[in-house]
């Protein structure tokens, strides 16, 4: 069993996130609510559901282990510059045309969103089918990181670990909808944040301070300390794969797009990036968990890890009191949970909305809309909860495949969808099914070992993806779009003009 301290934190931790879902579960009353918060969130709400978003398992678990493997190679190469880059790029090109549209147009999904552009039943189907398959793979991912956290927390199995994770993010996310995800995911990035501050404070005391850690790594080996690397760890072109990915690509993350839904005003979304971003910058100082405890390895003060993902929670048992461990597992777990939480939020309106309803026609009432909803979430985390007890791949990758699988999927033919008149239903198919199946066949084969290329797969399909859509929708017939506003004599509209709603 875990500290008695560490689990009394947790214990008051949770009553928290329960608690506030509850609250939120008093305003759910029909599908809107559930999905999209009634369109009721003020700006921080939104940054800091956003940014919480994306700081999921595969940042607070996966990316201190790689930093564990390859020093500041996953630091400088994702995080603290891609990261924060996104939130310029996917506010930029998407927050306000789909705020705008998903109101006007009363869309309150991506596949909603998608039919509403190309007008065309087949790319709803699609992107349900893809949005599915990507969360499910991603969920994963955060169940196996929560799994990690809990059974260090508990003192327990991993199994049990997983458990008592998804009863807990699966009790308040299902009866709280996304109002209850949002106010989590606000509560939570305060906790990373501090969390955050708290793995510089305590740990470079043990290794000799800063400096003396990067004297440590340096000696062990110089790349430790390079942004990339082509004789160890990350090479260049890993560095640019990141860059598709998660500076661009995260225009394909419904999981982060969805949010754009919920503000209460489209003018409120111009503070949005700015707070997410300087969110994001605080709780990346919590990835030098793994390069604090490489260093201790090294000094000979710990054992070496036999799994990487596990840097975090033996660096808080080791080198933290109770109290701060239980603080800063309690971060860990906030990002794992805030991510989890959006994926059964997207999962179960694409279900219940997507498929049930616009897909079969099944007629449901308001009431009904927001209990087939929840049912949707209980069964979402039962069958992806199966697939996390023995997860396939290091946690960081798995995330990594799923991500980059969305975006190749997804990205390429929304932005073009909001921002480029001449973009068809054509187009827009072919970049969605020839984008996401290469994703998933270059992944297949390059962990079978049958393909070893430079670029990332998913920011080879993301590539891939991007120009089919423009070849096709050039190539075929120009489609007249009526959710698009009408064509200006002098200049072409090419973005759809948002209101000040103010």
């Amino acid at each position: 069993m875990g500290h008695p301290v560490v689990i009394g934190i947790f214990v008051a931790y949770f009553v928290i996130v329960l608690g506030l879902g509850y609250i939120a579960s008093k305003t759910q009353k029909n599908m809107t609510d559930f999905i999209v918060a009634g369109r009721q969130m003020g700006p921080v709400l939104v940054a800091f559901s956003t940014c919480a978003t994306i700081a999921s398992g595969f940042f607070f678990v996966g990316l201190p282990g790689l930093c564990y493997n390859l020093g500041y190679q996953p630091l400088l190469s994702l995080p603290a510059i891609n990261a924060i880059l996104a939130y310029v790029v996917v506010f930029g090109l998407l927050a306000k045309p789909m705020r705008y549209l998903s109101e006007k147009h009363g869309a309150l999904t991506v596949p909603d969103l998608f039919q509403t552009l190309y007008e065309n039943k087949h790319i709803r189907t699609l992107c349900s089918t893809i949005i599915l398959i990507g969360i499910f793979v991603y969920m994963v991912s955060q169940w196996a990181a929560m799994g990690i956290m809990f059974q260090t927390l508990l003192g327990s199995t991993y199994i049990v670990g997983l458990l008592v994770g998804v009863v807990i993010v699966g009790g308040y996310c299902t009866f709280g909808g996304q109002t209850g995800n949002i106010y989590n995911d606000a509560f939570q990035m305060v906790v990373m944040m501090f969390g955050g501050i708290l793995v510089l404070v305590f740990g470079f005391d043990h290794v000799g301070g800063f400096t003396q850690m990067n004297l440590t790594l340096g000696k062990a080996r110089p790349e430790l300390l390079l942004p990339f690397s082509d004789t160890y760890g990350l090479s260049f072109w890993t560095f640019i794969s990141f860059f598709l990915l998660y500076a661009v690509g995260t225009v394909g993350q419904p999981q982060f797009t969805t949010r754009f839904y919920t503000i209460r005003k489209v003018d409120m979304l111009r503070w949005a990036p700015a707070i997410a971003a300087s969110c994001y910058f605080v709780i990346t100082f919590f990835l030098f968990a793994g390069m604090i405890y490489r260093a201790a390895v090294l000094q000979g003060k710990v054992p070496a890890l036999t799994n990487p993902d596990l840097a975090v929670s033996q660096y808080i048992v080791t080198f933290m009191n109770p109290t701060m461990a239980g603080l800063v597992l309690a971060a860990a777990v906030a990002a794992i949970m805030s991510t989890v939480s959006t994926f059964i939020v997207v999962a179960a309106s694409t279900v219940t909305r997507d498929i049930l309803e616009q897909g079969m026609g099944k007629k449901l009432t308001e009431s009904q809309g927001l209990w087939y909803s929840r049912f949707a979430s209980i069964a979402i985390c039962v069958l992806t909860v199966l697939l996390a007890i023995k997860p396939p791949d290091l946690i960081a990758w798995l995330g990594n495949a799923a991500f980059g699988f969305l975006s190749a999927s997804l990205g390429p033919a929304l932005v073009a969808g909001v921002r480029w008149r001449r973009a068809n239903w054509q187009g827009a198919l072919a970049s969605m099914f020839i984008g996401g199946g290469l994703a998933l066949v270059l992944y297949f084969m390059k962990t079978a070992k049958m393909i070893a290329p430079k670029l990332d797969t998913g920011a080879i399909a993301f590539l891939v993806s991007i120009v089919v859509m423009i070849v096709v929708s050039l190539m075929t017939s120009e489609q007249v779009r009526s959710a698009l506003p009408a064509k200006k004599k002098a200049k072409v509209a090419e973005a759809i003009p948002v209101p000040d709603n103010s």
